[in-house]
């Protein structure tokens, strides 16, 4: 599979997208689907990396839902024009369709190459890079920074999930201190540690400042 070909489709698919899902996004979701393969030389490393390349093409947060049947046809080509075989397609698919954390309830069962790429992409929210990309989502999506009169949501549909009635600092309580307990691969529940622990010190830092108690 050339998936050099894909890489080139995908930038062009995420030029000037500014909402955390951008094409440096993506590239980063490669580099951290090829850490996690060396544990996994079972895994079939092509449709890890188109997977890793092309899953945000149709996400939600991108494309209205009625665009999601012709982006993922469009998806089908681009991975044909590559030279998948139709069993690299379909998994390829299957991944790109079953990824979401808001949809986890309904997700379909990943293959190993489908938990690799899931921890891939979960690990992008974490971090440094995780708290840079959740102000920019929120300010595209006009959300306060924070509000301490609107409390973290729970049990949550996709719905109440994405809607704006909540708050930047919250998506931090609402799903980010979650992935960790969440991640599939013994790779990406190390890096989520370290990676949760650097965002949890900064909420607290962030909390101090606001309520005045940083010395």
């Amino acid at each position: 599979m050339n998936t050099q070909y894909l890489h080139s489709k995908a930038k062009a698919w995420h030029a000037g997208e500014a909402s955390g899902h951008d094409f440096a996004h993506v590239a980063r979701v490669v580099s951290n689907a090829e850490k996690i393969l060396r544990a996994y030389p079972e895994a079939d490393r092509e449709v890890v990396i188109a997977a890793a390349l092309l899953h945000d093409v149709a996400d939600h947060k991108l494309i209205p839902p009625q665009k999601k049947a012709e982006t993922l046809e469009m998806m089908r080509q681009w991975l044909v024009q590559a030279g998948a075989q139709q069993g690299q397609i379909d998994l390829v698919l299957l991944i790109c369709t079953n990824l979401s954390f808001s949809t986890t309830q309904t997700n379909l069962p990943l293959p190993l190459e489908g938990l690799i790429v899931q921890d891939a992409d979960r690990l992008d929210a974490l971090g440094a890079i995780g708290i840079a990309r959740t102000f920019a989502y929120g300010g595209s999506h006009n959300r306060a920074i924070y509000d301490p009169e609107l409390p973290p949501r729970v049990a949550m549909n996709q719905a109440q999930y994405y809607s704006s009635n909540s708050t930047s600092l919250n998506h931090f309580y609402e799903k980010l201190f979650l992935l960790e307990g969440m991640m599939n691969t013994e790779t990406g529940k190390a890096i989520a540690r370290k990676r949760t622990q650097y965002m949890q010190q900064f909420v607290d830092e962030f909390l101090n400042e606001w309520d005045g108690l940083d010395k």
